[in-house]
C-alpha cells in the first residue's frame, strides 16, 4: 500500500509516488496505457500532464476513462499566453482525457505574471473553468523562483508545481516550506532532475524526508515504476554515505544542470537559451520527433555565433557557465540527430 499524504488545502490525499506523463509520449498507444494500467495496479493515484505533452493527455484518457477515472487524480496543464487560448486548450484537454473536469488545473511556466489578477488573461480561464465545473481546484506551476513567491502570495493558487531534486539549492527548497506553511499542496517535478539522474534510489530517498513534498516521478519504464513501487516499500533514510553521493552529483552536475527558469532570456542573438541548455534531456525524457524540426536544429547551429558577452552568465542565479553547456549540448544533440536521421529513433 502506497502512502498517501494531504495535498494541502486541496484536501486530496494522492500517493507520494505519483507519476508525470512526459515520457509516455514515447511510448506507444497501447505501451503507454499498459504502463498506466500498472501505475493504477501498484496504486499511485494522481497523474500530471499538460495539452501540449503531444499524445500524452489522450494516452490517460484510454487508460482511465470510465471506473477508474474516480479512483484517480488527474492534473493538466495550459501555457497559453491569452484567455481565449487557454480556454481552448482547456476544453481540448477534457475531450482528450475523456472527462468532464479535473482534480488540478495548472497555469504553466508563465514569463510575466504582473497583475495577472486584473488582467483577462490565462489565470482568469483556468478561473472561470473553475466555476463552471471544470477544474476542481487550481495550480501554478514554474521554474522561476520569483515568479513562484509571487503566485504564491496572491493566495489564489491551491498548489505549486516547481523543481526539486537532490541537486535542489536551499533556496528552490525553502518554496516547498513555504507552501506547507500557508496550507498550499506543493508537487515536485523534475525529481531526477529533468532526467540527468537514472537510478530512483538517492534522489527518492532525499525528497522523501520530506513529507509535503509529492513528488512526480516521469516514468516510461515498467523497471522504473518497480524501483519506485520497491523504495516506497522500504524506505530508505537518507544516510551520510547518500549524503556525500548527493555531493558528489552536485559536483558532478550542478554547474551544467539548467532548471530552465529564463532568468538568462533575452539572449542578445535571440537563442531560446532556456530550452537549448537542456535540449538533450528534452529529446531523451519527451517525444524526439519536437525538437528534431528545422527550426531547432538551426537554433542549435547559431550555437555557434555566440559571442560570450557575459549576459547569459551575469543573469543565470545557478552561477552556470551557459557557453560551455550550449557546446555540450549542441555537440550532444548533434549525435542525437544524427542518430535519428539515420532511423536510430
Amino acid at each position: 500500500m502506497l502512502e498517501k499524504v494531504r495535498l494541502g488545502r486541496t484536501g486530496m490525499m494522492v500517493t507520494r509516488v505519483s507519476m508525470g506523463c512526459i515520457p509516455i509520449q514515447r511510448l506507444s498507444l497501447d505501451g503507454a496505457v499498459e504502463l498506466l494500467h500498472r501505475a493504477f495496479d501498484y496504486g499511485i493515484n494522481l497523474y500530471d500532464t499538460a495539452h501540449f505533452y503531444t499524445d500524452s493527455e489522450e494516452k490517460l484518457g484510454r487508460a482511465f476513462s470510465g471506473a477508474k477515472r474516480t479512483q484517480i487524480f488527474i492534473a493538466t496543464k495550459t501555457m497559453s499566453d491569452s484567455y481565449e487560448k487557454a480556454a481552448a486548450e482547456i476544453d481540448e484537454s477534457l475531450r482528450r482525457l475523456k472527462t468532464d473536469y479535473l482534480d488540478i488545473l495548472q497555469w504553466h511556466n508563465p514569463y510575466n505574471i504582473d497583475n495577472f489578477l486584473e488582467k483577462r488573461g490565462p489565470y482568469q480561464a483556468l478561473l472561470d473553468a473553475q466555476k463552471a465545473g471544470k477544474a476542481r481546484f487550481l495550480g501554478f506551476t514554474n521554474h522561476h523562483q520569483g515568479r513562484t513567491h509571487a503566485a504564491i502570495d496572491s493566495g489564489v493558487f491551491d498548489t505549486i508545481q516547481y523543481p526539486a531534486s537532490v541537486l535542489s539549492t536551499q533556496e528552490e527548497l525553502d518554496i516547498s516550506f513555504k507552501c506547507r506553511d500557508l496550507d498550499l499542496g506543493f508537487i515536485a517535478m523534475k525529481g531526477m532532475a529533468g532526467g540527468l539522474l537514472d537510478d530512483g534510489r538517492i534522489p527518492f530517498a532525499f525528497l522523501n524526508q520530506y513529507p509535503h513534498i509529492v513528488p512526480i516521478w516521469g516514468l516510461e519504464k515498467l523497471s522504473e515504476l518497480e524501483q519506485f513501487i520497491r523504495l516506497a516499500a522500504a524506505p530508505e533514510p537518507f544516510t551520510e554515505e547518500m549524503k556525500a553521493e548527493a555531493e558528489k552529483l552536485r559536483r558532478e552536475y550542478g554547474d551544467g544542470f539548467c532548471r530552465g527558469c529564463g532568468y538568462c532570456q533575452p539572449c542578445p542573438i535571440g537563442l531560446p537559451l532556456h530550452t537549448l541548455m537542456r535540449v538533450v534531456r528534452l529529446i531523451k525524457r519527451a517525444a524526439p520527433a519536437a525538437q528534431f524540426t528545422p527550426e531547432r536544429l538551426a537554433d542549435i547551429q547559431r550555437i555557434d555565433d555566440c559571442q560570450n558577452c557575459g549576459h547569459c552568465r551575469a543573469h543565470c542565479p545557478y552561477n552556470l557557465d551557459v557557453p560551455r553547456v550550449l557546446k555540450e549540448q549542441q555537440a550532444g544533440y548533434m549525435k542525437l540527430y544524427e542518430e535519428y536521421q539515420r532511423g536510430g529513433q
